[in-house]
């Protein structure tokens, strides 16, 4: 028996989409944050925010991608619940689109820790173009004892730093996701912001989400922390919040 709604390892966001929700307009080229001014969020995506009208126009070109495949991933998650075909591989009580939307709380609340562990797993301070090159891929899962809190909703299972190419084979959504973490980068380089960074977190039955750090110029400064992927696990364990990165 076929179903209608797509397989989940093609349900995925664009990068740069919900990861952009901040304290800043997500127009390039507007400087306002939210705290000098409101910002008012996407309707149709609800993923980036907007000081004014008139950012929200001039940005529209950069943003359309993310926007229509964040609307259309919240809708192709409602349709999977709405089937039933996956409630077997979910967490007891837990549907698709809930999974999504703690693994975003997750991620939004281990950001800077993500960061840390990409720059040093991609060894970022030797040579800052390895962003061009490699990715960190990172299988989590969820976690029964998570009490609620955002930063216990997924243990990290494991990490490890693998070639652009490598991770273009792996299927699913991860060949689109690295063409558009691509045009992300490019264009980062392009305004002289600085180049892209970016890790792929593997959450079964939902597809590969990368997340993309940008703004990131000459780190040689930093001493690169061998036992990352330990410390990552540490720290994510004990829903740490980043002060610091390292033993």
């Amino acid at each position: 028996m076929t179903s209608s709604f797509p397989d989940p390892s093609i349900i995925s966001r664009v990068p740069g989409g919900p990861k952009r929700l901040g304290h800043k307009c997500s127009n390039f080229e507007c400087a306002a944050r939210g705290t000098d001014t409101t910002l008012k969020v996407c309707a149709r995506c609800k993923a980036v925010k907007y000081c004014s009208r008139e950012c929200q126009t001039k940005d529209w070109k950069n943003h359309k991608p993310a926007c229509t495949n964040n609307a259309e991933h919240a809708a192709q998650l409602a349709q999977a619940d709405q089937s039933g075909i996956l409630a077997h591989s979910l967490p007891q009580g837990i549907t698709l689109t809930d999974l999504d939307q703690r693994l975003e709380k997750w991620i939004k609340f281990h950001n800077s820790t993500l960061m840390a562990a990409t720059i040093h797993a991609l060894a970022l301070p030797r040579d800052i173009k390895r962003s061009r090159t490699h990715i960190v891929r990172m299988q989590v899962s969820y976690r029964e004892d998570n009490n609620g809190a955002p930063g216990k909703f997924f243990r990290v299972d494991g990490a490890e730093a693998i070639e652009m190419d490598e991770a273009g084979r792996l299927g699913g959504a991860w060949p689109e996701s690295l063409v558009q973490i691509g045009k992300l980068r490019e264009e980062s380089e392009k305004r002289r912001m600085g180049t892209v960074a970016a890790i792929g977190v593997e959450c079964y039955p939902l597809a590969v989400q990368i997340v993309p750090f940008g703004s990131l110029r000459d780190l040689s400064p930093l001493e690169i922390v061998k036992g990352w992927e330990q410390v990552l696990k540490r720290d994510v364990q004990n829903a740490k919040k980043f002060t610091r990165f390292g033993p």
